[in-house]
């Protein structure tokens, strides 16, 4: 993005917008938040009796007015305040040149073909499948094994509660 960019004009121009895009969502988010916390939590948490975050400014507009809010004010600007930060925070020669040069690197980067990516994680989704089928298996054994000797019955208890569930055996025992 042109308008936050003058420190190296057009050097890392990629990794300079995805962060400048990353950056402007989080500030959105947080000036977004901030809106909704303020108009219904802030007065409470400051301990004030009679609103003043979320008291409505504009009255007798209706539902195109309800939103007119100090709590609008406060986050529009720190949503502008933001903006102003976040263009000097993304043109500090140090950021700046960290991103130019994570461009360049990732550039000389020899990435592997899509075969050998696409067998890789094949691998990987097999042997996560079968790790994952034996901590299941180990957590029921130890599950039922602590469950009875906390006087459980068999039936409520790791692999007595899986075989009950599936054979659909009637609890006796309740």
């Amino acid at each position: 993005m042109a308008m936050f960019e003058s420190y190296r004009r057009g050097a890392g121009r990629r990794v300079r917008t995805f962060m400048t895009f990353l950056l402007l969502a989080l500030l959105a988010w947080l000036s977004y938040a901030l809106l909704e916390y303020g108009n219904t939590r802030l007065d409470r948490l400051l301990g004030f009796e009679e609103p003043v975050f979320g008291k409505q400014l504009v009255a007798g507009g209706g539902s195109l007015t309800e939103w007119v809010t100090p709590s609008v004010f406060i986050a529009v600007g720190v949503f502008l305040a933001g903006l102003f930060l976040l263009r000097g925070f993304l043109n500090r020669p140090r950021f700046a040149d960290l991103l130019i040069e994570t461009e360049a690197e990732l550039k000389r980067v020899r990435w592997a073909p899509r075969k050998e990516t696409n067998r890789a994680t094949v691998v990987v989704l097999y042997f996560v499948f079968w790790f994952a089928l034996l901590m299941f298996v180990y957590d029921l054994t130890f599950s039922m094994g602590t469950e009875m000797l906390q006087g459980r019955p068999w039936n409520q208890a790791g692999w007595g509660r899986l075989v009950s569930m599936v054979l659909r055996l009637e609890d006796s025992g309740s």
